[in-house]
């Protein structure tokens, strides 16, 4: 197939989506279609600039000038596939969704919004997990998992005072990873806690943690490059966020054989046993779930981690959203039969 995958992020770093994008486009080359990428720069660059095409990703999704860049460089290509990564890109394509009659249409949505794209316009729409599409509410989603790759690494150097179990938390250090609740339950745990990640609570996350007197237990490690290793180094890992459309730290730690602790947020709650979600209450609730003992949490997710090696490879990621592709080509193909 040929296919061109449009994503409209101006985010100057890379996060999920942009990680998504990008190995979903490395990983349907590899299975022999022919992919390209319409980004923003520092996007393509992060992809090697190998098959993109640059687009001004700061203009707003009603900007005449990114409709009018988009439609050409759709109508100069001999595209199959119209791939919208992500809500902005999705709004987008479905502003053009009438001059794109020769096109099958799809869109991923890769987290929870207010207000979600009209799946009509859309010959197939991808949500990220079960979650994600039952709040999208319409019979043209389809659930295509996340996929992500991990390489087994020689563990981390740890502090040398780290006192055991040694938690690992991931992610942005922004108010939606809800990591100053995981900071006041951790004071109702033993061991140590280290925060992998950067962001604008950083001093707020510092604060919290000399505030709860837990200066010797927990350190935010700031931006790491090397979170498999810190994963191998850890006993366990713990997810805090309010909401996710798909949680790439689970599925890594999954992959990584590690045991997973995390709030009801996808795709924890969809594979781990519920003893080990927290849903909600005090603090020292979620502290209670963190005392569980290890070895037997990670006996009890053996079957969580046969699903991640089945379901969350790339190689399945690429194999499913290509089963999408052409479930939404027959559709264009019915359209065009009736018309």
């Amino acid at each position: 197939m040929n296919v061109l995958m449009l994503m409209l992020s101006d985010n100057p770093g890379i996060g999920g989506l942009e990680k998504h994008t990008r190995e979903l486009a490395c990983a349907l080359t590899d299975k022999g279609h022919q992919v390209t990428v319409a980004a923003a720069s520092q996007h393509l660059d992060a992809m090697g600039g190998s098959y993109g095409i640059p687009v001004d990703a700061q203009r707003s999704r009603n900007s005449l000038s990114l409709l009018l860049r988009v439609v050409k460089i759709i109508r100069e290509g001999r595209y199959q596939v119209i791939h919208a990564q992500g809500t902005k890109a999705a709004f987008v394509l479905q502003r053009l969704a009438p001059f794109l009659k020769n096109h099958a249409r799809v869109a991923s949505i890769h987290g929870f919004k207010s207000r979600y794209p009209k799946a009509g316009a859309f010959h197939k729409l991808i949500a990220v997990s079960k979650a994600l599409a039952s709040d999208i509410n319409h019979p043209n989603v389809t659930v295509v998992y996340n996929g992500t790759s991990v390489i087994h690494q020689a563990p981390a150097a740890l502090p040398p005072d780290a006192a055991l179990p040694v938690w690992l938390a991931v992610g942005r250090l922004a108010p939606v990873k809800a990591f100053d609740r995981l900071i006041e339950a951790f004071q109702f745990c033993p061991g140590t806690l280290l925060i992998a990640g950067d962001g604008p609570e950083h001093h707020h996350l510092q604060t919290r943690i000399a505030a709860t007197g837990q200066t010797d237990k927990i350190q935010l490690l700031g931006f790491r490059s090397d979170i498999p290793a810190l994963m191998a180094s850890a006993d366990g890992v713990v997810i805090s966020s309010d909401r996710e459309g798909f949680s790439y730290v689970c599925a890594e730690a999954l992959l990584l054989g590690k045991p997973v602790i995390s709030t009801d947020v996808p795709i924890a709650n969809e594979v781990l046993p519920n003893e080990h979600i927290f849903t909600g209450g005090e603090p020292a609730e979620f502290g209670r779930i963190l005392l569980q003992d290890l070895q037997a949490v990670t006996a009890s997710q053996l079957n969580a981690r046969a699903f991640a090696n089945e379901t969350l490879s790339l190689s399945a990621m690429a194999t499913n959203t290509v089963a999408v592709y052409q479930q939404a080509l027959n559709k264009l193909a019915s359209e065009r039969s009736h018309n």
